[in-house]
């Protein structure tokens, strides 16, 4: 008889079988399954199963040998109150460090600032130019030194009087400590 086929009738793995055949328990897995082969091994070999368990009891020492599970329950997660309380705060953190760095990225940020009118690199006969543009609502606008007030959408207008020849106006938002946003733009008035 082979071992192949003892171990295809049993359904025990060959390796178990060889390894119950010469003693080698380090092979082997838990005592409990180690009992049941012997059980079922003798009971085919038509040898008697309280004797081979006592020889079995008689070799084998627990604390020489330590075994792996074999067949190791799958651990399922399991939702408790106490990882709900923990899954909270960690949200909670995360959020509240994403606020912390969306606000630190803002005050790096320079305010947008556009201006419409007047075009850059113009020339004009009438003394007096209107300057309007949008800004960022909670930045300050500042025309050639001085604040221009911002509506509530962030749009500003602003009359500036024109010097003859060339005329650089600085146009400058800003806000709390964050950089600057400068638009420069060059109006020519001839008479």
């Amino acid at each position: 008889m082979s071992l192949l086929k003892v171990a295809r009738d049993l359904r025990i793995k060959k390796e178990h079988l060889e390894a119950l055949e010469v003693g080698d328990w380090q092979n082997l897995p838990e005592p409990p399954f180690v009992k049941g082969f012997i059980k079922s091994y003798a009971g085919y070999l038509g040898l008697d199963a309280n004797h081979m368990m006592a020889i079995f009891r008689r070799e084998y020492d627990e604390k020489k040998y330590s075994h792996k599970a074999v067949f190791g329950k799958s651990k399922r997660f399991m939702f408790t109150y106490n990882r709900l309380i923990s899954l909270i705060i960690f949200l909670a953190i995360v959020v509240f460090v994403a606020y912390l760095v969306v606000q630190y990225l803002s005050l790096l940020s320079a305010p947008k600032l556009e201006v419409f009118t007047p075009q850059d690199d113009s020339t004009t006969s009438i003394p007096y130019v209107v300057i309007s543009g949008h800004a960022e609502k909670d930045a300050q606008v500042a025309i050639e030194g001085v604040f221009v007030p911002l509506d509530e959408d962030g749009n500003f207008s602003y009359q500036l009087e024109l010097k003859d020849g060339q005329n650089i106006i600085e146009i400058i938002a800003s806000k709390r400590l964050s950089p600057k946003s400068k638009v420069t733009k060059v109006i020519r008035l001839s008479r």
